[in-house]
Formats: structure tokens, sequence, C-alpha cells
């Protein structure tokens, strides 16, 4: 099963890099990560592309991993741009285990990947920062950033969740979402699944409820 993890996660990270060629792509300039403080704890990623791309609609994916061992989803959560250029995600639930790497993609809304950057990150350190520059904590340290809202208006971050039974269940291919049990979250390709916690938070990240569940 170890090596099976492992063998997915370097399959996705030769058709991101093989698949940049076509694709303009954008440079991941650094940014900061919250990763730690209790296993409880939810984790937080700012990412910068740069104020150039202010206000332009992408899709984020961050695979973490723990000694090769992937660790979370990998859900496909779309977002805008802040002003600043920064993706700002709250990009997962927490973790059995802290991470020591991280893999970020970045797609269009055609999901062709734009970039694609590998963090080394250390499991005994909260906040930590990548790339160059005095990176803001603000997003990713401040007390309203476990706010558990989703904002598209580039001003905040997008979330989604590991996926508990309260859960609502996007299909980023579809632009439907789903109730847990609905049959059709059972054929979903894993990296179309995004969460959410509640119908609102759906509906105001532009999904539609489906049509079979009608949650």
């Amino acid at each position: 099963m170890h090596s099976k993890r492992i063998f997915i996660l370097l399959t996705i990270t030769l058709i991101a890099v093989s698949s940049l060629s076509a694709v303009a792509a954008m440079e991941i300039q650094g940014g900061a990560f919250s990763t730690n403080g209790g296993l409880e704890d939810l984790t937080y990623a700012s990412v910068d592309v740069g104020s150039e791309y202010s206000g332009d609609n992408v899709v984020i994916q961050i695979w973490y991993s723990r000694d090769g061992s992937i660790l979370n989803n990998g859900n496909m959560v779309p977002i805008t741009v802040t002003s600043d250029g920064f993706v700002n995600v709250r990009s997962a639930d927490a973790y059995s285990l802290f991470p020591d790497n991280a893999q970020i993609n970045i797609f269009d809304s055609n999901n062709n990947l734009l970039a694609s950057h590998e963090v080394h990150l250390s499991p005994s350190e909260g906040i930590q920062t990548f790339g160059l520059g005095d990176y803001d904590h603000s997003y990713i340290s401040g007390p309203s950033s476990d706010s558990g809202s989703s904002s598209s208006s580039g001003s905040g971050g997008s979330s989604y969740h590991s996926g508990t039974s309260s859960s609502y269940v996007g299909n980023s291919e579809t632009g439907k979402f789903h109730a847990p049990g609905c049959g059709d979250v059972d054929k979903m390709d894993p990296s179309n699944k995004v969460f959410f916690s509640s119908r609102d938070e759906a509906a105001s990240s532009g999904y539609s409820p489906c049509g079979h569940c009608r949650p």
C-alpha cells in the first residue's frame, strides 16, 4: 500500500511537470504554510503567484505527504487570485502525522496546469515560508482564518475538508454538489472531489445541487 501511494504521487508529479510545456506557465514565487500546532488543527497555505495574475480564476491542488505516504485527498479547489497575487486556501483538515512535503499544482479553469512546485517542510514547525521574500502570515495564522467560510472574491480563502459524514461533496468537473451518501459520489474521480461544510458554502462557490440526491 505504501509503494502504491508513492507511485500515485510520482505519477501525478510527472504529469504535472510534462504538462507545463504545453501551457503558458505561471511561476510560484513563494509563500507560507501552517501545518502544525496540534493534530486537530487545520492546514492553511498562502501561495504567491504574482500580482500580474490578480483576479484570475484558478484551481489549486496541494498534496501533503510524510515519509513518502500521502496524507490528504489532494482536492481541486477553485479560487480567485487576490489583488496582491496570492492564492489563499484552507488546504486540508488535520492529519494523523504532520507533513514533511507538499506538492502544489495550480490549474486554469480548463484544468490545464499553470504551475507546479514541491516544498519540503519541517514537521516540527508550525508556520513555514518558502521561496524568496518576507511573506505575510496573517492569512494562515490570523484568528479569523478558521472561520469555515469560503470566498471567491480574492480577498479571502477558499476551503475544503477531508470529507466527514456531514460534508457536501462537489464535482469540479460537472459543477454539481452532492449529499455524502449520494451514489454519484462513489463514481467520481478522487481528483475532482471538492468538500464543503454546508449547502450555502457549495452554492456560493458556484456549485449547483445534484438532481439525483437533491441535497
